[in-house]
């Protein structure tokens, strides 16, 4: 029977501790991440996203709580045989090609040697990097090295996998390719666990979303979940005359003409004058909808509201 908890933490904290100060990372960080689940894990720099991912990956020890991956202690070998980890900054060898470091990454990832072949080239065609994997990684551009990132993090086929900030540094064309991808392993199964600065693209896969500020988990959840109703209204009508369109611009901003239709945004006090100057002019009026925030307008509000908690010189309870 699979596990329940792909990644599971109770009480996580790190504290970093000199002569002169001490700084918390990250304090009592409790997290349940479901087999299958895409989690965003949300933070500004310093938020505690990296130091939370080598803490799962025991690159760095706890100084307090634990943290398990599909029920094995993080502290044991054995809990990442079913993880890919792609960090921020890869650093690989300039000199080989993107096919040869997968296959000696399919070699340290235990991968049978019969299968090695295949696993690479599947790995390099799910990255989208199979076009230029001939090629001297010191030639790559940053996009395509993070995409060899990806296929290295793959090629053991694992079943979690554990990004950190997959999409740093790329083009717009680039961050779109890297969501495919991401949204194509998600759609096979995978459980996915990301750091982002890219908020919109995060709101776009992600079943649940982590916010963790200055080292604190501030919210958990769904993006309809973190996110609220906004005092902002969409309006769209059809049969919408010269004049009346330009008095509806008094009121609301972002109108555009759309074919045969004008699209309105307006607050809530000025919805119901809006409303009736359309119908007073004989427009048809299509729809009113009431907008939500954003994931980034959620993200920023929550972490606003936050007081501000310096942790130097405080000691993890």
């Amino acid at each position: 029977m699979r596990a329940q908890w792909a990644i599971r933490t109770e009480g996580l904290t790190k504290v970093y501790a000199s002569r002169h100060q001490t700084y918390t990372a990250v304090y009592n960080l409790n997290l349940q991440i479901a087999d299958g689940e895409t989690v965003g894990f949300l933070g500004a720099n310093g938020a505690g996203k990296t130091t939370t991912i080598k803490m799962l990956l025991d690159f760095i020890a706890p100084t307090q709580g634990r943290a398990w991956l599909y029920d094995i202690p993080c502290t044991e070998p054995r809990a990442r045989r079913q993880v890919g980890y792609m960090p921020e900054q890869p650093y690989f060898p300039r000199y080989l090609t993107p096919r040869e470091l997968l296959h000696a990454h399919a070699a340290l990832a235990g991968v049978p040697s019969r299968e090695v072949k295949h696993r690479v080239e599947v790995a390099l065609e799910m990255a989208r990097a199979d076009g230029f994997a001939h090629r001297p990684i010191g030639k790559l551009s940053k996009g395509m090295t993070q995409r060899v990132a990806l296929a290295q993090a793959l090629v053991g086929n694992p079943q979690l996998l554990i990004l950190d900030e997959p999409a740093s540094g790329l083009d717009p064309v680039s961050r779109v390719e890297m969501r495919n991808v991401l949204q194509a392993l998600k759609e096979h199964g995978k459980t996915i666990f990301l750091s982002s600065h890219h908020l919109s693209e995060v709101e776009r896969i992600c079943d649940r979303v982590a916010i963790i500020h200055q080292g604190r988990l501030l919210a958990f959840g769904t993006p309809e979940e973190l996110t609220q109703q906004t005092d902002r209204y969409v309006l769209v009508a059809e049969q919408v005359t010269t004049d009346a369109e330009r008095a509806l611009r008094q009121l609301c901003s972002g109108v555009r003409r759309d074919g045969a239709q004008v699209n309105a945004v307006t607050d809530g006090e000025r919805v119901y004058e809006a409303v009736a100057l359309l119908r007073q002019t004989g427009a048809r009026l299509v729809s009113v909808i009431q907008q939500r925030e954003t994931l980034e307008e959620a993200f920023l509000r929550i972490v606003q509201q936050t007081p501000s908690t310096e942790f130097t010189g405080e000691k993890a309870a």
